[in-house]
């Protein structure tokens, strides 16, 4: 399985200069030139400790006044493993990667909270409608989704091409999809990609994708394990987790995209976006992020400091 990066890092840090003269004026020199300095990065790094986001479920009040005392409905889907899934030995709880994420950030902000479950391509209509809260379920952002939502980002979405067993087709890379059938959550960031792809075959002269969108990862997956589909397109976290169940589909191919994933708000709902930012910020700071990022196996090369985009 070949795996494609399209990551940059920009390195903005600067080397410190050394002074080692013992004459007394470049001494001065510097004592005027340093102390100022300490004295900045001292009470900069206490604004930015004080700024810091915490865990202070008993000031629910007043830092959440518009949702303290009510039930915060979270929109999820009970089949999205990793992200989100009804616990098999218990149906009612929901568990993985942003379903304990969730969870932990409204304990910390002192909030209750239920789960309003549906097929993933509905949720995001019950959002906009007022119906829920906020929605989790690797979210990907879209400039269109952006016009009734706001977001917190914490991935680029990985996606994966998967294949019956065997892989019939011979796919070895992504242009050979070109001109298979090929489905994905019509909702989702794979579908996105998948467009993306057949358009790029379309203008490397190659037949464009048969593109079958499904309602949901479950329903184009179906379509694999009856043959109607020669590929699906699904986001790379879950389609692992999805193979390792299912022997009869493989991953023959998976790439990092452009595309930013996390949970998702309506539109101005500003103290539930501060909730989940200051929620997954603090887990970032104290290691919980990467505990269960790394109990559901996301790559840790997907993931990126939290973002809200309003």
């Amino acid at each position: 399985m070949a795996l494609h990066r399209e990551l940059a890092t920009l390195d903005k840090r600067v080397p410190l200069n050394q002074y080692t003269s013992n004459k007394s004026s470049e001494e001065n020199v510097m004592k005027r030139t340093w102390l100022p300095l300490a004295c900045l990065a001292f009470f900069g790094a206490a604004i930015s400790n004080a700024n810091a986001a915490q865990c202070e479920p008993a000031r629910v009040a007043e830092k959440y006044p518009d949702l303290a005392g009510k039930v915060i409905k979270i929109a999820a889907s009970p089949s999205q493993p990793p992200f989100a899934y009804s616990n098999p030995d218990n149906p009612d709880d929901m568990i993985g990667f942003e379903a304990e994420l969730i969870q932990n950030a409204m304990d910390c902000a002192g909030l209750k909270y239920e789960y309003y479950k549906g097929a993933w391509s509905g949720l995001l209509p019950t959002l906009f409608a007022g119906s829920t809260d906020l929605m989790i379920g690797s979210v990907n952002y879209r400039p269109e989704r952006a016009e009734k939502a706001d977001f917190v980002l914490y991935a680029r979405a990985g996606q994966s091409v998967i294949v019956p067993e065997g892989n019939p087709k011979k796919i070895a890379k992504l242009d050979d999809v070109c001109g298979l059938v090929g489905s994905a959550n019509m909702s989702g960031s794979s579908a996105q990609s998948l467009q993306r792809q057949s358009q790029k075959c379309v203008e490397n002269g190659l037949p464009a994708i048969d593109y079958r969108p499904a309602d949901s990862a479950d329903a184009a997956y179906r379509q694999i394990l009856s043959g109607r589909m020669d590929f699906v397109m699904d986001d790379a976290v879950a389609a692992r987790a999805r193979i390792e169940k299912e022997v009869s589909m493989e991953i023959v191919q998976t790439v990092i995209t452009d595309i930013y994933t996390g949970m998702v708000v309506a539109k101005g709902n500003t103290e539930m976006l501060q909730v989940i930012s200051d929620g997954l910020e603090v887990q970032q700071a104290d290691g919980r992020f990467k505990a269960l990022a790394e109990k559901y196996k996301l790559p840790q090369e997907i993931l990126i400091p939290i973002e809200t985009r309003q």
